[in-house]
């Protein structure tokens, strides 16, 4: 993805025209204004550390930043908002205007530093914008989430790389003896990733066993064969060549039953689509929190991958959730007269 040279934002509607679309809801409208006025504070501390340094590389880097990404962002979230009726804050004055890059303040960061505290910036911001795109079910405000997740996971890794390339980080201690060797921290969000993707398999097993409806045995087929299972095998994988032990799998259950055959206690099919939707949450937050702290490229890689499969899911289910009409939604919040 090219954050720079490309606006991926495509252009909206005027402000002008009249609308009957469903407002949006109080924590979608929550979600666009913390990122706003979030971002408005990314783009100040970036000019800060930006006034702060000398060095041509991490100059060079802010000020892409400053002056591209993040500000494509903001006018994409400042028209979303004044769309639906509501006043934007104001801009904050740049800090590029105070003076010339690297004649700083009293107190100086270090390169260092500012490497550093960019690429917690970003882990933060990572988190964040996957919280939004989870609670959103407008499907053009859950795609702008995504967008800006894939935005601030590049940002993330750019960060990181130049991060990696000057030493700067002080990593957990390798887990082998063998040459780039995972990391302690990074065998750990595996294993949490592995044995999360076994529970995963019974429970989805298990809601096979409790429904016959076509649509959603379909969906929990899928999601089993699509993501649980390629990714488990993904995962024994990387154990397997680091030299450790795998956990055993759980037993298939598939073949014991046919669909809908299950014990005394049956949850309704709303019921299992609401666990499935909570359930497809949890995993895209622990597909993320494992990215945000994967130094290997290869392992980054790999749980990029796997965030933007189980997001596919989470598209999924909330396509046949809607057309049930089974969302527990917020409010709808508007300053829009309707």
């Amino acid at each position: 993805m090219n954050i720079f040279g490309k606006n991926i934002f495509k252009k909206l509607l005027p402000f002008e025209q009249a609308t009957s679309k469903k407002p949006l809801t109080a924590g979608e409208v929550y979600y666009l204004w913390e990122s706003l006025t979030g971002t408005y504070k990314l783009i100040t501390i970036a000019e800060m550390y930006l006034m702060n340094t000398e060095d041509p590389e991490l100059h060079a880097y802010l000020k892409a930043l400053t002056s591209g990404a993040f500000l494509f962002r903001v006018s994409e979230l400042e028209n979303v908002l004044k769309g639906e009726g509501f006043t934007v804050p104001p801009r904050p004055s740049s800090k590029t205007l105070q003076g010339s890059p690297g004649s700083g303040q009293e107190v100086k960061l270090t390169d260092r530093e500012v490497i550093k505290n960019l690429v917690g910036l970003a882990q933060t911001y990572v988190m964040f914008f996957v919280r939004a795109v989870t609670v959103s079910t407008n499907d053009s405000v859950r795609k702008l989430f995504k967008d800006l997740l894939g935005e601030t996971i590049e940002v993330y890794k750019m960060a990181l790389g130049l991060g990696k390339s000057r030493n700067v980080f002080d990593p957990p201690p390798p887990a082998t003896a063998r040459k780039d060797s995972l990391n302690m921290y990074e065998v750990g969000v595996i294993w949490d990733e592995l044995t999360g993707r076994h529970s995963s398999q019974v429970n989805m097993e298990t809601y096979l066993a409790s429904t016959k409806d076509t649509q959603l045995n379909n969906l929990i087929s899928w999601g089993l064969k699509e993501i649980v299972m390629p990714q488990m095998e993904r995962l024994e994988t990387i154990l397997k060549k680091e030299g450790l032990t795998i956990p055993p799998r759980p037993v298939i259950r598939t073949n014991q039953y046919t669909p809908g055959q299950l014990n005394k206690i049956r949850a309704s099919d709303d019921e299992l689509l609401g666990v499935l939707t909570i359930a497809f949450q949890s995993a895209v937050n622990l597909h993320a929190r494992a990215l945000s702290v994967s130094l290997r490229d290869d392992i980054l890689e790999l749980f990029e991958g796997f965030l933007y499969k189980e997001l596919e899911a989470y598209d999924k289910t909330i396509d046949l959730s809607k057309l049930r009409l089974t969302l527990d939604n917020p409010p709808v919040v508007s300053s829009l007269r309707i």
